[in-house]
């Protein structure tokens, strides 16, 4: 019988890391971390379970491979093109600090230049896959530090390309040449565009082809043919697997095949990303954390601590508040999945090995596992950040200057409203405002979307709506509605716990993603909120019913239904619900049918009272239409003709006799 010894490995690591991740998610410990130290466990430093390394090693870079496919699907060129100023400016500043910070530290403790600039390298790069995969389960993705952060991140993701190109010269690899130098970086730049090129022009044309077969297999084998494809081609770069996936996935983004290539590689970006943390686990031995715990710890806390500070000063030096500006610092202060990458690239020059990559590894597995925890602890450090006083005055963001750039004092604004977030939800809302002539004034974190919005003539002031100063600033004891129209759930919640504070008799409206949400906004003093995942559904549901040719009045009748349940269920809480209009009752309680007499409709030439179609259905005929002619609330001696179209309304039930007198009985 044949024996697949990494077959038994694989079954063994899904094994250990289901019943490790499952123990330690019950205890509240994040999945990732919780793959990580399952690597640790199956390691050969710890139980040494897992024999076929290399071959675990090869499927958990596959799996990475598909993880960055999948997060530069989410990007696409355009958005990249619209954060550009925030990728080149605040990730350049990022890198080069940090790269620089590293430099000056190795360099203190004698290690050569090229070495000292590539442990600069080594910690400049922050976790894509942590980061990104944080902000999504958080909601933050839309948010102003989540959009910082993904731009810092691409900057970094694509700078590997640069420091794998400068990996010879740094460690000054025997025989290298400028002119071998300059073939390889010759190369690396053509296979790169190659990637581009097919990314952008091949794989949509050969999805387009598979996509006309109606075959889910051939579009499943297509998807893995693009992740691995590119992936490989980077390789052929010089480069990682990864790498080259993400860069494809960037371009293939602007495809219109992007969303169902996602969902194919969903399963298994999912599963063999997972392998690729067990994997980074059991590259510890975890002995050295046991010989030298203050020095591991020391390292690490020195890690988190530096690259924070190092992204807070780059993310204030771009007009972010503070609150962004920390939750951004602590969200990127790990060492990424890159940089595992570039050491074992490293490996090969000379630039790091043996009891050197160890600590490296102990030192980056440790900063990756305390990342979640970080996560869940940055909105109250942030909170407190914001309250420090000696702290707001060294940063210079005192909070009576935060929108000192309004060109007008919004003092005189009285009746207003305040609309946090600018957002796509902010611009519909502030677009109402102003068509109805309604005076309002928008805060918004982002210094750029300010910026811009000045320009077109909005009241837009740069603040955190958190801040009491702030909405003190915007006038909001004078205002009458406070919208929160923003993605951070968070920083929703203290703003209507502020807001309520500050003014008790303001009607506070507030956006939020999902109904989980809603109960404790209304505990905070909320008056409305709209969760997006509820409205959505209901908006789901009416279009389904539309399809079935069911009347819009019934399907506003039962969104309506549905709503008064869920405001039911807010009441039992103790929570005020908002009360129904008593006309919108009444035109959702009912419907309006069109009826149409044919020619040889017994109906026609008789007038409404012979027809006595109320009498007899309970439904009211409230306008006939005759060609281009329509007669509203028609009189009883209204002769009707063929053709002629009747506007009934009434009960669903007394509509629907109405329409089998008209159909059956009489025509």
């Amino acid at each position: 019988m044949t024996q697949l010894p990494v077959l038994r490995d694989l079954v063994i690591v899904l094994a250990v890391s289901l019943a490790v991740v499952f123990a330690l998610r019950r205890a509240g410990v994040p999945t990732i971390a919780a793959l990580l130290l399952s690597g640790v466990v199956l390691g050969p430093g710890s139980l040494g379970l897992v024999r076929e390394h290399e071959s675990i090693e090869v499927v958990a870079e596959i799996g990475v491979a598909m993880l960055l496919f999948g997060i530069g699907l989410k990007l696409s060129l355009r958005e990249l093109a619209r954060l550009r100023t925030l990728i080149l400016g605040a990730g350049g500043m990022q890198v080069g600090l940090t790269v620089l910070a590293g430099v000056i530290a190795a360099s203190a403790f004698g290690y050569p230049t090229g070495q000292a600039v590539f442990f600069g390298f080594l910690l400049a790069l922050s976790s894509t896959a942590i980061v990104l995969k944080m902000f999504e389960n958080r909601s933050e993705t839309d948010a102003p530090h989540g959009r910082l952060g993904l731009s810092v991140l691409v900057f970094q993701d694509l700078a590997v390309v640069p420091m794998m190109l400068m990996l010879p010269v740094l460690g000054r690899t025997e025989g290298l040449s400028w002119g071998r130098a300059g073939a390889s970086l010759t190369w690396s730049i053509a296979m790169v565009a190659a990637i581009v090129v097919c990314a952008r022009f091949l794989f949509p044309r050969m999805l387009e082809q598979v996509v006309r077969a109606r075959s889910r297999e051939l579009f499943v084998l297509a998807t893995l043919l693009t992740v691995l494809g590119t992936a490989w081609l980077g390789s052929l770069a010089g480069l990682s697997l990864a790498l080259g996936a993400f860069l494809a996935g960037i371009v293939v983004a602007d495809s219109e095949y992007a969303q169902q290539v996602l969902a194919e590689i969903v399963p298994l970006r999912d599963a063999f990303g997972s392998l690729f943390f067990v994997s980074v686990g059991m590259l510890l031995d975890p002995a050295i954390w046991l010989r030298e715990p203050l020095a591991t710890l020391g390292l690490g806390v020195a890690v988190l601590v530096v690259k924070a500070l190092i992204v807070t000063a780059t993310a204030l030096a771009f007009g972010f508040g503070v609150r962004s500006a920390v939750l951004t610092g602590l969200a990127l202060a790990q060492i990424g999945e890159f940089s595992f990458i570039l050491a074992g690239a490293g490996t090969a020059h000379g630039l790091i090995g043996g009891e050197l990559m160890q600590r490296f590894l102990a030192v980056s597995v440790l900063t990756m596992l305390l990342t979640p925890f970080l996560g869940m602890l940055s909105p109250r450090l942030a909170e407190r950040t914001e309250g420090v006083p000696w702290l707001r005055r060294l940063l210079a963001v005192r909070p009576s200057r935060a929108a000192s750039d309004a060109d007008e004092e919004p003092a005189a604004l009285r009746d207003h409203v305040v609309v946090v977030g600018h957002g796509l939800n902010g611009h519909n809302v502030v677009r109402v405002l102003r068509e109805r002539g309604i005076p309002y004034v928008v805060l918004e974190l982002n210094p750029h979307t300010v910026r811009e919005a000045r320009v077109r003539g909005e009241p837009a002031l740069y603040g955190d709506a958190a801040s009491p100063d702030v909405l003190a600033h915007a006038g909001i004891a004078r205002a009458r509605v406070l919208v929160v129209a923003i993605a951070d759930p968070s920083a929703t919640r203290q703003i209507v716990a502020v807001a309520r504070s500050a003014a008790p008799e303001l009607k506070i409206l507030v956006r939020t993603r999902y109904v989980s949400e809603v109960d404790a906004l209304y505990r905070l003093g909320a008056d409305e909120v709209v969760p997006e995942e509820f409205e959505t559904s209901l908006e789901l549901a009416g279009a389904a019913m539309a399809a079935f040719g069911v009347p819009g009045r019934a399907i506003e009748r039962d969104k309506v239904r549905i709503r008064q349940e869920r405001y039911a269920s807010l009441a039992a809480g103790g929570h005020a619900a908002p009360a129904a209009a008593p006309l919108g009752a009444l035109l959702t309680a009912a419907d309006l049918e069109e009826l149409t007499l044919g020619e040889a409709c017994a109906a026609a030439g008789r007038t409404l009272r012979d027809l006595d179609l109320r009498g007899r259905s309970g439904a009211t005929v409230v306008a006939v239409a005759r060609g281009d002619e329509l007669t509203g609330n028609p009189p009883p001696d209204h002769v009707l003709q063929a053709g002629d179209v009747l506007w009934v309304w009434g009960q669903p039930e007394q509509t629907k006799a109405a329409r089998e007198l008209l159909q059956s009985h009489i025509c």
